[in-house]
């Protein structure tokens, strides 16, 4: 027996007759003549071998074998329905999906809290999964092609040129060096010389390869080498061990400006200037048609330019 050879649509008309009992009224659920119900049983009885209905009284009852396809048949005509209305009416007051989020330190910081908030008031039975972003950005646009991510937050040249993938700006910011208060650093410039920069001690992080090759890359077209001293899993714990340490860090300006009030760190004036960085909200096109993102989207949107807005 091979599926590849049957018509899925007959599954359509064995699941209203076993659930009728009856070919006139399996007929007029599925808005088809008697005729053709009769005819699609009398296929379906070829393709499986088996009679499937017998006529007993004025119902069509099933078979044995009728009896043990009922349930799988049902089960799958019922799991494809739902998964179709999912995409077509995204309902987030009785919605139980759950959606799948690549994020960095700064939407776990501006949106998970927020966010969580929202879902506890408009969608109660909405499961959010959130994963930290330590792949490298190929490997994060392979995981929204296939779904395994449903939304991520990245810097948008990433996925420049990339046709199936879609992004929102959310932030544009400037990388800038950190020290502590009162480092020896300091007392060189403003500018900080090359030679300094050379010979100080670094942290950095691996959670954001992305930005991390930035950073590199604008060091090494100045001549400058980084001694990295420290490799962080998060960039949220820089300012603390650069306020404790003569080690030097990169942040986004705007992640300084949120955490310059609870640490003794300022800001280096440097020789050369990071570029700016875009970064937004990334999705699949494969999902853009999809409602439930779309809901998701345009609130983690909100959330994100509000954010924005307050550090600036």
């Amino acid at each position: 027996m091979n599926i590849r050879q049957l018509d899925l649509n007959l599954l359509l008309v064995f699941d209203a007759v076993y659930r009728e009992r009856s070919i006139s009224a399996a007929a007029r659920k599925l808005d088809l003549s008697q005729p053709a119900v009769s005819n699609a049983l009398r296929r379906l009885r070829k393709f499986t071998g088996d009679t499937l209905f017998f006529r007993s009284g004025n119902e069509m009852m099933p078979t044995r074998t009728a009896n043990a396809l009922a349930i799988p048949v049902s089960h799958a005509l019922s799991t494809v329905e739902e998964s179709l209305s999912s995409l077509r009416a995204f309902d987030p007051r009785t919605s139980t999906r759950v959606f799948r989020l690549g994020i960095n330190d700064f939407m776990r910081v501006t949106l998970v809290p927020a966010l969580s908030n929202l879902l506890e008031q408009e969608a109660p039975n909405v499961r959010l999964e959130f994963n930290r972003e330590t792949p490298s950005p190929p490997v994060l646009l392979e995981a929204l092609r296939r779904g395994e991510t449903d939304l991520s937050f990245m810097p948008l040249a990433t996925v420049a040129g990339e046709k199936d993938i879609v992004f929102s700006l959310v932030n544009t910011d400037t990388l800038t060096m950190i020290a502590r208060v009162g480092h020896p650093i300091l007392e060189d410039g403003p500018p900080v010389s090359m030679e300094a920069l050379s010979k100080a001690r670094h942290v950095t992080t691996s959670n954001a390869p992305a930005l991390r090759a930035m950073a590199e890359a604008a060091f090494a077209e100045n001549g400058v080498e980084r001694d990295i001293a420290c490799v962080l899993p998060d960039t949220v714990t820089i300012p603390a061990i650069v306020e404790m340490t003569d080690y030097l860090g990169v942040v986004g300006k705007s992640f300084l400006q949120r955490h310059q009030r609870d640490h003794a760190i300022a800001e280096l004036k440097l020789p050369f200037t990071f570029p700016e960085i875009k970064a937004g909200l990334v999705w699949a096109k494969s999902a853009e048609e999809d409602q439930g993102l779309k809901w998701l989207r345009e609130k983690a949107e909100s959330i994100l330019h509000s954010a924005v807005r307050v550090g600036e």
